[in-house]
């Protein structure tokens, strides 16, 4: 059953009081309304009894029975009474039986009226008369008697149906003043109760005007003091909720502000890896999300790569990683990292930073071109400079050797055989120290530019320095008839602490500790903010593990049963 509005519940309960009290009043005035005919007939009998004796001892000539019957034909009718006289009970006279009849009346001497008569002198009784076949109120005296008249018992008797015309005469004008008092009473509660309704539905309309924005709404009249309570703790909700929600809109439009000035990509994924945020620079960056929101980040035009690499974050890793650098499309150079926020593992959001650094990957890469060209072209040259000087030294006459020696040796002034002026050995002994020292600028050029490189790189990819190091073992390995694969591998680079030739070092130091003619298969997985490295296959009996390549990184390598594993800490743990 549906819920019943309050106008309705209200008047329901109404009728069902009025109903409830009107019900108790209606049969408690008609029993008491019956009560008082009965008693008023009871008094009218009694003294139309006082009535027949007083006439029957005035009236000469009743010493007879047929007397006393004509006696009592003749004035019944006049008192609106059933008259029996009764002397020892027998009936001797009665005005609803001719004189004729009486004497084939029954005994009423064991009516209960005339023997309370005999005992008290009055008596009363209401019952169903054998005789007549319905209710009727006797009441009987005792007369003592004179005259001629024999002591005896008058007797009146009168229908109760007589009493009940007037008691139906009253119960149904009560009841018509009941009905409407009843109905009276409803509509009263209908008019009572749709006030009541409409105060509670404005003071809804209040509230859902606050819950669709318009938090400025208020109730302002009250129609009764009891929903005055009510009203004020609705107006102070919609006014703190107007507040809570202009302060969030304020915070709001500052963190968009904030994303739209800031200089990197950022997206929100949702559970399902949609792109449910992003911020102008993002939408430079991937044109194709545009405005519209939903899309998954390869339908936003980011790399395959870079879909798989979020698709692999693992949360348990930590809460924030690097993912990788990666060129896009249009050339630009982007890093992306991928943050989890607070939730639920399995639904937990993510927001991801592409960072673009398209202008130092080129100036990077400007200087790695110089510092190459530098080496090719300005190393080749020295080396000859300074082969071709060291050959003229060497050609140098015998006096020469003492310069020669001076030369390598980087000759001080005020030694044996030098001579004040300029000579060829000097020349060419300076010629050979200027080689030296651009040789060692390109040095320090190169090698500022690995440090470079490493410090950039923020880590080396372990699935880089494994495909190095089986491509630099395959010749041994097919020498030895064995057979190596990268099986399984997580898609886009593993970035971990160890340096690259560090790596390649390792790997390829357990590569070729295999035994002849058995197949070896490597797997990567990351984990719990490691990576582990598995070479599945059988190992010589004598390995030799490179703990002390790894141990600087942090990393270990250890026998698993047959199984070869090198785990190491990610760059970002």
């Amino acid at each position: 059953m549906g819920n019943r509005s309050i106008r309705l519940h209200f008047l329901l309960w109404t009728w069902g009081f009025f109903l409830l009290v009107l019900s108790a009043a209606f049969v408690f005035a008609t029993g008491r309304a019956e009560r008082a005919v009965l008693a008023e007939a009871e008094e009218r009998a009694k003294t139309s009894l006082d009535l027949v004796g007083f006439l029957l001892s005035r009236e000469p000539g009743l010493g007879t029975e047929t007397g006393l019957a004509a006696f009592a034909d003749a004035l019944g009718p006049h008192l609106g009474f059933r008259l029996t006289y009764i002397v020892d009970g027998k009936v001797v006279a009665d005005s609803a039986v001719h004189a004729a009849g009486v004497g084939e009346m029954e005994n009423h001497g064991d009516r209960p009226e005339v023997r309370q008569a005999w005992r008290d002198g009055f008596g009363q009784d209401v019952r169903k008369s054998h005789t007549l076949g319905r209710d009727m109120l006797y009441v009987a005296r005792a007369y003592p008697g004179g005259q001629g008249v024999p002591a005896g018992i008058l007797r009146l008797a009168l229908p109760v149906s007589a009493l009940s015309g007037e008691l139906a005469r009253f119960r149904d004008a009560l009841l018509a003043v009941l009905a409407l008092v009843f109905v009276a009473g409803g509509v009263a509660a209908f008019f009572l109760a749709r006030g009541m309704s409409r105060s509670i539905e404005a003071i809804a309309g209040v509230v859902a005007a606050v819950g669709q924005g318009h938090y400025d709404r208020r109730i302002h009249i009250v129609p009764a003091k009891d929903f005055m309570p009510l009203a004020g703790a609705v107006n102070r909700l919609a006014e703190r909720i107007g507040d809570h929600v202009r302060e969030i809109e304020d915070r709001r439009q500052r963190q968009e502000a904030i994303l739209e000035s800031m200089a990197e990509g950022v997206a929100m994924l949702d559970a399902a890896g949609r792109i449910v945020a992003g911020n102008r620079a993002l939408r430079e960056m991937f044109p194709l999300l545009g405005d519209r929101l939903g899309r998954s980040p390869i339908e936003a035009g980011m790399p395959l790569c870079v879909e798989r690499a979020l698709a692999a974050f693992d949360p348990q890793a930590g809460p924030a990683q690097r993912i990788g650098r990666f060129e896009l499309p249009n050339s630009r150079v982007v890093e992306v990292t991928v943050a989890v926020l607070a939730g639920e593992k399995d639904r937990a959001e993510r927001v991801v930073t592409v960072h673009d650094v398209t202008e130092a990957a080129t100036m990077d890469r400007i200087f790695r071109d110089f510092v190459i060209d530098a080496s090719h072209n300005l190393r080749t040259p020295l080396t000859k400079v300074r082969g071709f000087a060291e050959t003229a030294l060497d050609m140098l006459p015998g006096p020469g050797a003492d310069a020669s020696q001076q030369a390598a040796g980087h000759g001080q002034p005020g030694q044996p055989g030098e001579s004040g002026g300029p000579s060829p050995a000097r020349a060419i002994g300076a010629v050979i120290r200027a080689a030296d020292d651009m040789k060692g600028i390109i040095d320090g050029l190169l090698a500022a530019a690995r440090e470079r490189f490493a410090a950039a790189r923020a880590g080396s990819d372990v699935i880089g320095a494994l495909k190095q190091a089986l491509a630099a073992s395959a010749p041994l390995l097919r020498a030895k008839d064995v057979t190596a694969r990268l099986v399984d591998a997580p898609a886009g680079p593993v970035l971990v602490k160890a340096g690259h030739e560090a790596l390649v070092k390792a790997f390829g130091a357990l590569l070729p500790q295999t035994p002849d003619a058995v197949s070896v298969a490597v797997t990567v997985r990351v984990e719990a903010g490691q990576v582990e490295v598995r070479f599945e296959g059988p190992a010589n009996l004598g390995i030799v593990l490179p703990v002390k390549e790894l141990a600087e990184s942090g990393g270990e390598a250890f026998l698993d049963g047959a199984a070869r594993v090198v785990r190491l800490p990610l760059a970002g743990g």
